[in-house]
């Protein structure tokens, strides 16, 4: 047989895959506020397309949940294949995964990191999301499902592991102020119809392939910073 790669049928394939996993969540949500604010302002008002690889990526995290959650994704939840209301705490909605697993907070998650350094590497991210969750459900202990996509970089992979994480009152009480604050500065843009000034509300790896970085370097030029 011979073999001819056909990169235009990949990129319809990729963009028919963008639209299906399209979440549209209520303003504000915990995954908008913990992540880039300028980047979420853009997404809401002048969104564009995601790339390839944030498409797979995104993919492979909505293909996990599906299967690996499907048992239990009814109980909170305002993602596409579960269309109750999303509830709110303080102004602020979420979608936590379950609840069932020991009556606790769950969150799933699925990673490149290898399974033998991940509570080292673990993203802040996924930090600020779980105490977000912590303190909307009044409990100090988080259960997370994480998907090691490549194991411990040891055939054979992926694996699963299951951690638990224990958070103290006074770091969810100081995350959760971090989070009101964020969620004033995001709504205040909403309202002026102005993005939240660039390069500053982020992770500095949020800069990396980000498809809105050429609108925050025009206006950082603009601004002369």
């Amino acid at each position: 047989m011979e073999w001819v790669e056909d990169q235009q049928l990949a990129n319809r394939m990729i963009g028919d895959l963008a639209e299906e996993i399209r979440i549209d969540k209520p303003l504000p949500h915990v995954t908008e506020l913990i992540y880039c604010l300028t980047r979420s302002w853009y997404n809401r008002k002048k969104p564009l397309p995601p790339t390839p690889k944030e498409t797979m990526l995104f993919a492979v995290g909505v293909g996990l949940e599906q299967v690996l959650l499907k048992q239990h994704r009814q109980h909170i939840g305002c993602c596409n294949s579960n269309p109750a209301p999303c509830p709110g705490y303080d102004g602020i909605h979420y979608d936590i995964d379950f609840l069932d697993y020991e009556e606790e907070t769950g969150e799933l998650k699925s990673t490149r990191i290898s399974s033998a350094s991940f509570i080292e590497r673990m993203p802040e991210t996924w930090k600020k999301q779980v105490l977000s969750y912590l303190k909307v459900r009044a409990r100090t202990l988080i259960i997370l499902p994480a998907m090691h996509l490549m194991g411990d970089y040891k055939p054979p992979f992926p694996d699963l592991r299951v951690w638990k994480g224990v958070a103290t009152q006074e770091e969810i009480d100081t995350h959760w102020e971090w989070m009101v604050m964020r969620r004033d500065i995001y709504l205040d843009a909403m309202e002026r119809d102005e993005p939240p000034k660039q390069f500053t509300y982020q992770e500095p790896w949020e800069c990396d392939n980000c498809a809105y970085k050429l609108l925050c370097d025009a206006r950082q030029s603009m601004e002369g910073d």
